[in-house]
């Protein structure tokens, strides 16, 4: 069964407005959501390949590791995995084969604005799993979580209590204030018994960042200007890609990853379906993503303004990356 919502089918109405919006500040910008048609997907699993790409593999470890005392930490037969933002849903098998191993009864909610991903996802799932029940959301996180919410008042057999999982270090491409207000809202939503676990990039050496987002073999490149690309496809533009090259660094003093396109010369770009032409000085960049990473106490402070608490990190040998799992302080936010 899937749950539907309207955002997709207003994705480009969206994706029109976002464009001529970031490209006429001063700083022009483009939102890295729009990095995932089905070119960018599949580029960025390109990315999680590479041998300077740490994260994924990081993660996909710690979760090997610790999905058995995660599961004895949150001590319940029944359970509703909720994922913000599936993909395509590796990393989710390492968690829910040892659930349904494990618990007596479990369900699977994934929330993606992409309903050819999440459509995908399941079919997959469903050769695997083939008794699992799994309902799919189209939607942004905290609506898909409110859709969830009102399902399960109606549907009976379907564990009330949460276990929701935000992979990928996707807590980073936030500020820090958007992260709270992200967070802040996700836990409007959860009740005092349900849990969240969070993948977060931890701070280290500048050389290792600057190495995972410029890797030898320019797939992150290629990722980063796939989203001119989609903008030609998809709302009629006219760059010329060829024209801009990728740019990516560690900024010390915002403790983030910064990606940039850097016009390489002065330049006019129309796009058809926004009716507009943008100029583009020489040197000029378009900002396409930032990703945060924090130190262990940067992020708990961050967490308990959320109205969150840190139950336990769970953190690779390394150091370079850790898995928060949190609950709702009581009496914080209404559920």
């Amino acid at each position: 069964m899937l749950i539907h919502s309207n955002e997709r089918f207003i994705a480009n109405n969206e994706f029109a407005k976002d464009v001529e919006s970031g490209l006429h500040e001063k700083q022009k910008h483009i939102s890295p959501k729009f990095f995932y048609d089905k070119k960018g997907s599949k580029l960025f699993e390109e990315i999680c390949m590479q041998s300077e790409y740490y994260l994924n593999r990081a993660e996909s470890q710690i979760l090997k590791n610790s999905v058995e005392k995660i599961l004895e930490i949150i001590g319940d037969e029944e359970i509703s995995l909720v994922e913000l933002g599936n993909g395509n849903s590796l990393k989710t098998r390492i968690l829910l084969g040892p659930m349904i191993a494990r618990l007596r009864n479990v369900s699977y909610f994934p929330i993606d604005v992409s309903m050819k991903m999440l459509k995908k996802s399941i079919t997959g799932l469903f050769r695997e799993y083939a008794n699992l029940k799994i309902y799919g959301v189209c939607s942004d996180y905290v609506a898909g979580l409110v859709k969830i919410n009102e399902f399960m008042k109606f549907k009976k057999n379907v564990p009330k209590k949460k276990f929701i999982i935000f992979l990928g270090s996707s807590i980073g491409n936030f500020d820090p204030k958007e992260a709270v207000v992200f967070l802040r809202s996700i836990a409007r939503y959860v009740r005092k018994d349900d849990f969240l676990l969070i993948g977060v990039d931890l701070e280290k050496d500048k050389s290792i960042l600057d190495r995972a987002y410029n890797d030898k073999n320019g797939i992150t490149a290629k990722f980063n200007l796939n989203v001119l690309s989609r903008i030609n496809k998809e709302l009629g533009g006219e760059f010329n890609v060829a024209n801009f090259k990728h740019k990516s660094f560690y900024n010390t003093n915002k403790h983030r990853i910064e990606m940039h396109l850097i016009s390489k010369a002065d330049q006019q770009v129309r796009i058809r379906a926004i009716g507009k032409t943008f100029h583009f000085k020489k040197g000029e960049t378009i900002h396409t993503e930032n990703s945060y990473k924090y130190s262990l106490g940067s992020f708990n402070k961050l967490v308990g303004i959320s109205g969150l608490k840190v139950v336990k990190n769970f953190i690779d040998p390394k150091k370079q990356y850790t898995l928060v799992l949190l609950k709702k302080i009581p009496n914080t936010t209404k559920s």
